[in-house]
């Protein structure tokens, strides 16, 4: 696409070029440059100057070209159509590749995997009984953009299939046919997959290889914990001393949006803004090493998440949330920790909302409950919980010093699968209410967000005090 817009936009420039150079040596006008001096002088510095404009113009042009991201795919349309027997979505886009269409449940939703794309579709209307409520797009992972239709009740795929351009079509059009069916329908259907689309090696068109790697080995059926599961914390007096290793875990992210808040702000945007402000207080104590599990609006797994603490050494890690609940008139911040029941039904409700954020990528996590169940009855998960809640009570403790305000019984439990890493404290925060258009509002503003990193900072450094103080005694 660059070097055809480069080559497009070079030829007409050079083209205009040319016809100067042709009016300059044209006969008749140096006829009349002979007999009037200064009007050649004139002119020739009028054609000078113009022809410098033009270069100027062309290699503008050319760097607008080479510094946009260039996208292999333009998603330029899509359409719905009614059929008596189906509903027929039609994507329209400028080149033919490979796709993946399938359906998830909890909440129903129609799932299209398609290599990096383009976003230019605009509005799309959407007949009542498409049975769509929402479109969502974003990239799922290096090299790969998903769409997401949520759906108002199940439905299956009938078909889906490529319709090159060409007699008359100037776009490729991938065409899904769907329907509304009932619950036991779904589940038979559940597990279709339509397209060739290999998302766990995706090879790009540049040659780079993105492999999905799972997060534990199953063995005849038993899990079996990672190879680095167990790592034990040595003391030694030979053991050079390090800073702590502090993991910040900005929630949901790309085509998962997370809560939404009257205001029309993601939660993911909040979040991210919150946990780059905590990172940079954190660092500028020079006490601790700070990594992020994303930096940008990305989506990432949760079972990646818990690998990607553990693979940086973490000491402590803290997964940052926003919280939308029914009652609009619910606010404040509160912090969760892991166990096997739920401290309340609104927490039990909170964490299979959160654990359903890999849905959206469709993952099965019957693999990770498996290793949880396997891991949770060993001493060292014990201890790891027995930390996590000793944290949380001590960033309670600091937000209500600091003015921030708290639900009732601000520390809550329940079996979040973000905060499973076997022995790294963790603990998820969320820090207020979408669903709360005034906690909304608040949650977008620098200085409510500095004021809430200011708090989990402090209680970071509490937490770390006492732990040195223990290690000394």
């Amino acid at each position: 696409m660059r070097a055809f817009l480069t080559q497009k936009c070079f030829r007409y420039l050079k083209t205009v070029i040319f016809a100067l150079d042709i009016f300059r040596l044209y006969k008749y006008r140096e006829e009349i440059h002979q007999r009037f001096p200064k009007v050649k002088h004139q002119s020739y510095y009028l054609y000078m100057t113009i022809q410098k404009s033009l270069w100027a113009i062309l290699s503008l042009c050319l760097l607008l070209i080479w510094s946009t991201p260039a996208s292999a795919l333009d998603i330029k349309s899509l359409r719905f159509g009614s059929h008596p027997d189906k509903i027929r979505l039609v994507v329209d886009m400028d080149n033919t590749v490979d796709f993946r269409v399938f359906t998830l449940s909890q909440p129903y939703r129609l799932v299209i995997d398609l290599p990096e794309f383009s976003w230019h579709t605009g509005a799309t209307q959407t007949p009542p009984n498409a049975i769509v409520s929402d479109i969502r797009q974003g990239q799922l992972m290096p090299g790969i953009s998903r769409i997401v239709f949520d759906l108002k009740a199940p439905a299956t795929v009938q078909n889906a299939f490529l319709l090159p351009s060409g007699n008359g079509q100037n776009n490729t059009r991938l065409v899904i046919d769907y329907k509304k069916v009932s619950f036991t329908a779904f589940k038979e259907q559940t597990s279709t997959i339509h397209g060739t689309l290999k998302v766990e090696n995706y090879k790009s068109p540049s040659g780079t290889t993105t492999r999905a790697k799972s997060y534990a080995t199953i063995k005849d059926g038993i899990p079996h914990p990672p190879s680095n599961a167990i790592r034990p914390r040595q003391n030694n007096r030979d053991t050079v001393v390090r800073n702590p290793v502090i993991i910040l875990d900005p929630g949901h992210g790309g085509v998962d949006p997370g809560a939404i808040g009257k205001n029309g702000v993601y939660e993911k945007t909040v979040v991210l803004s919150i946990a780059k402000e905590l990172k940079r207080q954190l660092l500028s104590t020079g006490k601790y090493q700070v990594y992020v599990t994303r930096e940008t609006d990305t989506f990432i797994k949760l079972r990646d998440r818990v690998k990607f603490a553990r693979n940086h050494g973490g000491d402590l890690f803290i997964s940052l949330h926003a919280d939308s609940i029914k009652k609009k008139n619910v606010r404040g911040t509160s912090i969760y920790t892991l166990s096997k029941k739920s401290s309340d039904a609104q927490t039990a409700a909170l964490a299979r909302k959160e654990n359903q954020a890999d849905l959206i990528a469709g993952v099965d996590l019957n693999i990770e409950d498996e290793q949880v169940a396997f891991i949770l009855g060993d001493f060292l998960m014990n201890e790891t919980m027995n930390q996590s809640k000793f944290l949380a009570n001590t960033i309670v403790r600091t937000l209500n010093t600091q003015g921030i305000k708290v639900l009732q019984n601000p520390h809550r439990y329940a079996g979040f699968a973000v905060l499973k890493a076997p022995d790294i404290p963790s603990v998820l925060i969320e820090t207020g209410f979408m669903s709360n258009p005034s906690e909304a509002r608040l949650l977008t503003q620098k200085e409510h967000q500095t004021k809430i990193a200011s708090s989990i900072r402090k209680g970071i450094n509490a937490y770390f005090k006492h732990v040195t103080m223990n290690e000394q005694n």
